[in-house]
C-alpha cells in the first residue's frame, strides 16, 4: 500500500464526504477537483440560513417545574446565535480564501504527488522554491483580531463547519487522484508558552486524527527546526485549503526570536506552497502581528479583521430581539429600551457577556421565585456573577484609554485608517442588516407561518391547505406566540375548511369499511372516531369535538 492509500476508517474526526464533482460557475475554478468538489459558493442568504442557530423553545415549558426549566435556560448557551453583518463579511472572506488558495494547487498536473512532498520539503530546508507547482495566491490570509468574548473562534469554527472538513477523492473524469484526502480546512491552538515545536506537534497530530496518518508518532521527538518542514509536507501532501491558528497571542511569550521565528514560517507556507493562514487572537496579539507577518499580507485583497464590542445601535437592539424570545419565567417580559440600556450597560456590547448574563438573570428568576425578570435583576446579577471581568468592563464604561489600557485582551489604539475603514463597514452593516432581517425577521411571522404549516403537513393536512391556515393563525395571534398554542389553533382552523368528505373521515358510519381498534364492532363506538383520529394525528379530545360528542358550554348557558 502507497503512502496516499489510508484506509477510510481511519479517519476519525470531522466532517467527510466522498468528492462530488460541480461546476463552480467561474472559469478559473473549473478543472480541478479540489475545487470543483467543495459545496457552492453561497449568496449571504442561503449563508444567514446556515449560520443562526434558535434553540429548542415551547412556551407551554414555562408551565413546567423549576427544576426542569433551570436546564431549558441552558439551551441559549448552548444553542443561540445570531447572525450579524461581521459574520456575513468574515464567511466571504473565508470563501475566497479557501478557493483562491487551491487555484494554484491541482492534483491532476503531472507529478503533483510526487512534487508536492518534495519541494515542500526542500522549499524549508533548501529554500528551494523553482519550479514548485503552485501560483503564489493573491489572497494570502489574514488577521482576526478583537475583544475576549466578541464571539471570534465560535463564528469562525461555525463558518468552516459549513465545508466537509475532509473530502475524499477517487476518479476524477476517468483518472485517480493522485491525493485522495483533500483536508479542507484544519484549526489549531497556538500552544500557551508560544513554542513552535509544541504548535507543529498539535498540527501533526490534528492531521492524524483526520487522515489516520502517523506523522506524530514518527516525529514527536524531532526538534523545532525538524518538524517544520514536515508540517510543511503534510500540508502539501494533503491539499490543505487553510489553516487556522488561534490563540495567536501566545506568541508573545515565546522567548528569543521564536515569534518571529514562526511568523516568517506561516509566510514561507502562504508564498510556497499556497496555503492561506488566518490568525485569530485578542488585542494582544497585535504586538505580535505587526511587522514582518503584516507586511507579507499587504498584498492580501482580504483584509485583517478588528472586532470592537458592539454600539448600542440597530445591531445591538436586533442581538437582543433574538435573544429575548427565550423566556422561562412565569410570564414573558417585552424588550423596551429600558432593558436595551441596562444589558448594554452591563455587558458593554459584548456578546458573550450579554448572552451569559441574561441567562444567569433567569436561573436567578427562577431560583428565587421570580415571575419575570426585571431591570434591578439584571443590574445585580451582573454585580454579583461578573466578579472577575467587572473591572475590565468599568474600564470599558469609563472611555478612558489609560483605564482600557491595563485589560490587554480588550485594548485596541485605532488610526485614522481604521476609522476610515469602520465607516465604511458601518454603511456595509445596515444593509447585511436587511439581508439578515428579511432571512430571520424577528417579528416571527413568516418563520413561525412556515413552521405551522410543516406541522400541520406532518399531521396529514394538504400543503396549500397547511400554508393558508398557519399564515391566518400566525396573522391573528402575532402578538400573543408564547400564550396561545399556534399549532393546535391552526389544526382546528384546518378541519373546519376541510370538505364534507375530509370530515366524514372522522366521523363513524354504517357504511365504512376499514380495520377497527380491538372491542369496536359498532359504528358509533367511541373508540373507533378516537382511533380514526389518531390516524391524522389529531388529538382525541379533537376528533370526538368534530363528531360533535364534544359539545361547546357555553351552548346550556342561561
Amino acid at each position: 500500500m502507497s503512502d496516499f492509500d489510508f484506509p477510510i476508517f481511519h479517519i476519525s474526526r470531522g466532517v467527510f464526504m466522498e468528492a462530488e464533482y460541480q461546476d463552480p460557475l467561474l472559469e478559473d475554478y473549473q478543472n480541478n477537483p479540489l475545487l470543483e468538489a467543495l459545496p457552492p459558493i453561497w449568496d449571504e442568504k442561503t449563508v444567514v440560513q446556515k449560520l443562526a442557530s434558535k434553540p429548542l423553545y415551547k412556551s407551554s415549558e414555562r408551565n413546567l417545574p423549576v427544576h426542569l426549566r433551570l436546564h431549558c435556560v441552558q439551551r441559549i448557551s448552548r444553542d443561540f446565535f445570531q447572525p450579524l453583518s461581521k459574520h456575513l463579511e468574515l464567511e466571504q472572506s473565508l470563501s475566497r480564501l479557501i478557493r483562491d488558495g487551491y487555484v494554484g494547487r491541482n492534483p491532476m498536473t503531472p507529478n503533483y504527488a510526487f512534487r508536492a512532498r518534495k519541494d515542500a520539503y526542500e522549499l524549508i530546508t533548501k529554500g528551494m522554491t523553482n519550479g514548485y507547482p503552485v501560483n503564489t495566491p493573491t489572497s494570502a490570509g489574514f488577521a482576526l483580531v478583537g475583544i475576549s468574548g466578541i464571539g471570534k473562534s465560535s463564528t469562525l469554527l461555525r463558518i468552516l463547519q459549513m465545508y466537509p472538513q475532509v473530502i475524499i477523492h477517487r476518479k476524477y473524469k476517468g483518472q485517480d487522484v493522485p491525493a485522495p484526502y483533500q483536508v479542507v480546512w484544519l484549526k489549531i491552538d497556538c500552544p500557551h508558552d508560544g513554542s513552535i515545536r509544541g504548535l507543529c506537534l498539535n498540527f501533526l497530530l490534528a492531521m492524524d486524527r483526520l487522515v489516520g496518518s502517523k506523522y506524530f508518532k514518527k516525529n514527536a521527538t524531532k526538534s523545532p527546526d525538524e518538524l517544520l518542514p514536515i508540517m510543511a509536507q503534510a500540508a502539501a501532501v494533503h491539499c490543505l485549503g487553510v489553516l487556522v491558528i488561534d490563540e495567536i497571542q501566545n506568541l508573545e511569550e515565546a522567548k528569543d526570536d521564536r515569534a518571529s521565528q514562526m511568523l516568517n514560517f506561516l509566510v514561507q507556507l502562504v508564498n510556497t506552497i499556497g496555503l492561506p493562514v488566518v490568525t485569530v487572537g485578542t488585542y494582544k496579539a497585535l504586538p505580535v502581528l505587526n511587522g514582518e507577518f503584516r507586511n507579507a499580507r499587504r498584498a492580501s485583497g482580504q483584509g485583517d479583521a478588528t472586532w470592537h464590542h458592539l454600539k448600542k445601535d440597530e445591531e445591538w437592539d436586533w442581538l437582543l430581539q433574538g435573544l429575548w424570545k427565550y423566556q422561562w419565567t412565569n410570564n414573558k417580559v417585552e424588550l423596551d429600551q429600558t432593558f436595551i440600556d441596562v444589558m448594554f450597560e452591563e455587558s458593554q456590547g459584548i456578546t458573550d457577556v450579554a448572552v451569559k448574563l441574561f441567562m444567569l438573570t433567569q436561573w436567578r428568576a427562577l431560583d428565587k421565585e421570580m415571575n419575570q425578570i426585571t431591570t434591578e435583576l439584571i443590574r445585580s446579577v451582573a454585580k454579583d456573577r461578573l466578579t472577575l471581568i467587572r473591572p475590565a468592563l468599568e474600564a470599558l464604561r469609563s472611555g478612558k484609554k489609560k483605564e482600557i489600557e491595563k485589560f490587554g485582551d480588550i485594548y485596541s489604539s485605532v488610526s485614522i485608517d481604521d476609522y476610515l475603514s469602520r465607516i465604511e463597514a458601518e454603511q456595509k452593516q445596515s444593509e447585511r442588516l436587511v439581508i439578515i432581517r428579511n432571512e430571520l425577521g424577528y417579528d416571527l411571522l413568516e418563520q413561525t407561518s412556515n413552521e405551522i404549516s410543516a406541522w400541520l403537513v406532518g399531521a396529514g393536512v394538504e400543503k396549500t391547505l397547511a400554508d393558508r391556515c398557519a399564515k391566518e393563525v400566525a396573522q391573528l395571534y402575532m402578538n400573543e406566540f408564547d400564550t396561545v398554542d399556534l399549532h393546535q389553533e391552526a389544526l382546528k382552523l384546518a378541519l373546519k375548511k376541510q370538505t364534507a368528505t375530509e370530515k366524514a373521515n372522522l366521523i363513524p358510519k354504517s357504511r365504512r369499511t376499514g380495520s377497527k381498534p380491538p372491542g369496536a364492532t359498532e359504528p358509533n363506538d367511541l373508540r373507533l372516531i378516537v382511533a380514526q383520529g389518531k390516524k391524522k394525528k389529531i388529538p382525541a379530545y379533537e376528533a370526538l369535538k368534530i363528531a360533535t360528542y364534544v359539545k361547546n358550554p357555553l351552548e346550556f348557558s342561561g
